[in-house]
């Protein structure tokens, strides 16, 4: 026997401790992402004057208007509008969506754009519904990006009298839309024809990712309102969850794929993520935590079921379910969604795409993996990402593959050798593993063989 099993052992247990080091690293250069406050509450203030105003006192913006792809046709996000419940509720949103293009000249007392003042006749509406009819339109229209979070109220008799601010004055607002729809359309033009939804997918949260790198320290819009936006991800290249988020949702529906935002938290701090949806069934995308603080992209959050995002995260409930309760809804800062699907399938995560899902350890899976380790290789890449089943626990999995006998990485790298030959060799005794057991994941980083490695392996 050519192969001696310590000299397996030794090199596996320097490359497992260098990635238990790279691991750390990451983890540390990761905290101040995961300790932030990652979205913004609307705020609401009591204004004096009790009429509404013209249009004829505010500018009208450009519209923006994303240009569609020329090879796929948009989708449009309408769940927040869907979502309201009365017909008071769906005029102010259609109001807000006519008004938001009308800014007013000069700054108010305050530093405030105003837009034109709105009323709502024979309504009283509460503070609580005003702000979740500026949450739907929010999460319908990431592309409204200089929307400020917060508005103002007053009452007429029965009528409510609700006016809106914006980040920017009017000359600026129009640069500004310009400036992003260039940029969209730029990358939306990138995308070839014939792409599938994985791979527009996966376009897209690569640029995004590639693009914009993560705010640390931001807690609100004080700090700036573009990290909480598109504009900010997209145009200025650094964003918190938000920006990633909505940039996600723009993007994808504008190549045809349907994607809206969810409100939550990560680990137990505020936080923004997507759901979007590839041949019929949903999947949640996390983008903010695949973009790794090393700017390495990660894909561990890239269509994952509910079941898996719900290890760290916690969803926001929905709406409707709120509304079925009293006291909780004067809380100015309490989250809540419109749109969370059900997600099941595994069928377009990345792993199960790009990688492997290892159930069991037996012929079947000794081919699968063979086959998959074989395409990385002959397509240059050699790392190979692994997912694991619900068969074993996530330390059965990893012994058996590489501490325990038979040692199944090693009988595989002999039949990727066998298979292609000496000109794409791998090494047996160079590896580097990247564990992540919260996700039931393992990255594999496979080396070129060299004079040194040996052909045979003892599995006794």
């Amino acid at each position: 026997m050519k192969k001696i099993l310590s000299k397996i052992g030794y090199g596996v247990f320097f490359c497992v401790c260098a990635a238990v080091i790279i691991s750390c690293i990451v983890m540390l250069l990761n905290i101040s992402r995961n300790n932030q406050k990652t979205y913004t509450d609307i705020d609401a203030i009591v204004i004096s004057g009790e009429k509404e105003t013209s249009n004829k006192d505010y500018q009208k913006l450009d519209t923006v208007n994303l240009n569609n792809s020329e090879h796929y046709t948009e989708v449009r996000t309408r769940e927040g509008y869907d979502a309201l419940d009365t017909d008071e509720k769906k005029y102010l949103y259609e109001k807000i969506q006519e008004n938001i293009y009308s800014i007013a000249n000069e700054p108010d007392e305050n530093g405030h754009y105003r837009t034109a003042r709105l009323k709502v006749s024979d309504s009283k509406m509460s503070e609580f519904e005003i702000r979740e009819v500026v949450n739907a339109f929010i999460f319908d229209n990431p592309q409204v990006f200089w929307f400020e979070n917060l508005f103002g109220y007053a009452y007429s008799g029965e009528d409510t009298i609700v006016e809106f601010y914006s980040v920017l004055s009017y000359e600026d607002c129009n640069q500004y839309i310009e400036t992003f729809q260039t940029k969209v359309d730029e990358i939306i033009g990138s995308l070839s024809k014939g792409l599938s939804e994985y791979e527009r997918e996966k376009a897209i949260h690569d640029i995004v990712l590639g693009n914009c790198t993560y705010k640390a320290g931001v807690t609100s819009a004080r700090d700036g309102w573009e990290y909480f936006s598109a504009y900010g991800a997209l145009v200025n290249g650094e964003a918190v969850c938000e920006g990633y988020a909505k940039s996600m949702q723009i993007l994808l529906n504008q190549v045809g794929i349907a994607c809206s935002t969810v409100r939550g938290s990560g680990e137990g701090v505020g936080h923004m993520w997507n759901v979007v949806k590839l041949g019929g069934e949903w999947y949640h995308l996390d983008p903010t935590w695949d973009d790794s603080a090393d700017d390495t992209i990660n894909y561990d959050y890239f269509n994952v079921t509910t079941q898996q995002i719900e290890n760290n995260h916690e969803i926001a409930e929905d709406i409707r379910s709120l509304l079925t309760r009293d006291g909780e809804r004067d809380d100015a800062g309490i989250k809540y969604n419109f749109f969370v699907p059900d997600c099941n399938s595994i069928k377009m995560n990345y792993y199960s795409v790009d990688g492997y899902r290892l159930e069991w350890f037996d012929e079947n899976s000794d081919k699968g993996m063979v086959a998959a380790m074989a395409r990385h290789i002959q397509d240059g890449n050699y790392v190979l990402p692994i997912s694991f089943g619900k068969n074993y626990t996530y330390d059965e999995y990893v012994n058996k593959l590489f501490y325990e006998p038979p040692h199944k990485y090693y009988y595989y790298v002999d039949m990727v050798n066998e298979q292609l030959g000496e000109e794409h060799r791998i090494s047996k005794t160079h590896v580097v593993i990247l564990k992540s057991p919260s996700n039931m994941t393992l990255k594999i980083t496979m080396k070129p063989a060299d004079a040194s490695d040996e052909d045979e392996y003892d599995e006794s």
